[in-house]
């Protein structure tokens, strides 16, 4: 059994979480009590309210929308059970008015046979108190401000065509096109290194140019840089088909990583890479990239480590060795395992029926991780990165949400209503994690990001503000809510191109890496590549959103 103090875990959400309008801030009457991080043997619990004072009901939600009014017994009300698995106890309540104060006292988590004085007795949770940085939100202090900055957008498609263009630029600049070299196929990053995953995204992008422009060397290039992606493969033993991660610097956690060209052997298997890079390969075949033989087998033996790294049901490895609960692997791996099912049957393969059953696992997974306010924790059931608006958690968001949606799409839960609820929570967390940038030329839409202090500092990746664009376009795509999500997707876009753009250095890609110039670039800040695929979805986001 374990007892909290209501007031340690409660928290009033902002008003548009509960149905009201976006323009208006209003006080509503709704609190929300979650609990996380609990570490409960597996089982069902009861939940039991105690209120400060009798009351006939309480009125009581799961979503913070619909409410059921539960029936008290005295101050006592008792609730379903809940399932001790997700780590979580989370619920809603109405208080009768918005200035009304919280009416309730404490919370029991216990088993079904547990008497009121045994609740009463039960250790009281101290782990932490729960804290949303609703206070600390830029854009909920400047909403007057930034509100109005979400109507009358005129950045679009054609600018996002231009970044676009000017990023495929890039990349056939920079690709290595010698057939002595090693590297043939790759292309030379910014950051001294041939990443597998930027020669993916350039696959991508090189064959949507080719299929817009009928240049036929724009598909030259995409065949190249898709068979060096190949290069990076493992093609033996436990390792085979996994993708290892060319990285300069701390990787995995405890070791130092220099691996910026192909050596072998290979370092180990990055699922993270693994899950991309599929992502990638099936998007240039979607692209009119035609598949031989050899592209599906890569496919498929990919696929097939994806299988083997699940740790538990619905957990997969975020690398070899790797054996925490992160929910951007769970997240990857639903969208890898379907996404490769769905690309093979399509080219008149076959495809085992346990990879979207073990798909559907880790997107279940994920799903039940999502907390109120609509982030993802980096790690399922944990404190730390996550539970606040603010920038600790902007790069596991947008790694996590998108190649969620990309699942839900593949697997045909776009529509699910507990998919929809989750999908439109994790853009309200985008919104509330904003900021209005004042600087010249003139305020822009960002996301919060760390403005001082060391290390890579994340949220400051521009890579971020793509993987937010591009979740919250798709977004708007499959749920009821068309706006106010294009209009903050096309503002962050905007922000990028007015602040975050290379105009007069030919060896640097047009799209600073960061932020924050201070940054030396490793791993995972350059992404010039995956950037202009994302592009090109935003564009064609725009045409299905005007409609």
């Amino acid at each position: 059994m374990l007892r909290f103090r209501a007031a340690d875990f409660t928290a009033k959400l902002p008003w548009f979480y509960h149905g009201m309008p976006f323009d208006v801030p209003a006080e509503s009457d709704v609190f929300s009590f979650e609990v996380n991080g609990l570490d409960l043997p597996p089982g069902r619990l009861a939940v039991t309210l105690a209120l400060d004072e009798p009351r006939p009901c309480l009125p009581i939600s799961h979503d913070g929308t619909r409410f059921t009014d539960c029936l008290a017994r005295g101050t006592l009300v008792p609730l379903a059970l809940v399932d001790s698995c997700t780590r979580c106890v989370r619920l809603y309540f109405r208080s009768g008015s918005p200035d009304a104060p919280s009416p309730l006292r404490e919370v029991y988590l216990h088993p079904l046979s547990a008497t009121p004085a045994q609740m009463r007795e039960a250790p009281l949770f101290e782990g932490y108190v729960r804290d949303i940085g609703a206070a600390q939100s830029e854009a909920l202090q400047r909403w007057d401000e930034l509100w109005p900055m979400l109507s009358g957008v005129r950045f679009g498609a054609e600018q996002l065509a231009e970044m676009r263009d000017a990023l495929v630029a890039w990349a056939e600049r920079r690709q290595v096109t010698d057939e002595a070299d090693a590297h043939f196929g790759a292309i030379y990053s910014e950051e001294d290194k041939y990443d597998f995953r930027d020669a993916a995204g350039a696959a991508v992008a090189f064959t949507r140019a080719w299929r817009a422009s009928g240049v036929e060397s724009l598909r030259e290039r995409a065949l190249i840089a898709r068979r060096y992606v190949y290069r990076g493969q493992h093609s033996e033993g436990e390792r085979r088909g996994g993708w290892a991660h060319m990285v300069s610097g701390e990787w995995g956690g405890d070791h130092l990583v220099n691996f910026t060209r192909i050596t072998r052997p290979l370092p180990p298997v990055d699922g993270v890479d693994t899950a991309i890079i599929i992502n990638l390969l099936c998007a240039a075949i979607e692209a009119g990239l035609e598949p031989d033989a050899e592209d599906l087998r890569r496919l498929r033996l990919g696929a097939e480590w994806v299988l083997r790294s699940e740790l538990r049901p619905g957990v997969f490895a975020h690398h070899e060795g790797a054996t925490h609960d992160c929910q951007n692997s769970n997240a990857l791996a639903a969208m890898a395992l379907s996404r490769a099912q769905n690309t093979l049957l399509a080219a008149g393969e076959d495809a085992p029926e346990e990879w979207l059953v073990a798909a559907r696992r880790g997107f279940e997974h994920y799903l039940e991780g999502q907390e109120a306010i609509g982030v993802w924790p980096y790690r399922f059931g944990e404190i730390g990165r996550g539970q606040r608006f603010g920038e600790e958690n902007v790069p596991d968001q947008g790694m996590g949400l998108y190649h969620f949606l990309v699942a839900a799409e593949e697997l045909g839960l776009s529509r699910r209503d507990d998919v929809q609820e989750a999908l439109k929570r994790a853009a309200r967390w985008y919104l509330c994690t904003s900021r209005i940038d004042d600087a010249a030329p003139a305020p822009t839409l960002d996301l919060q990001y760390k403005r001082d202090g060391g290390g890579l500092l994340f949220s400051s990746f521009t890579w971020c503000r793509f993987m937010a664009a591009a979740s919250l376009l798709r977004i708007s795509a499959v749920t009821d809510e068309r706006e106010p999500w294009p209009a903050l997707a096309l503002r962050l876009m905007e922000h990028v191109r007015a602040k975050l753009w290379n105009e007069g250095d030919p060896e640097r890609a047009p799209i600073v890496a960061s932020s924050r110039p201070d940054i030396t670039l490793q791993s995972w800040i350059a992404a010039a590549e995956w950037e202009a695929v994302l592009l090109g979805e935003m564009i064609d986001a725009c045409g299905a959103n005007a409609r």
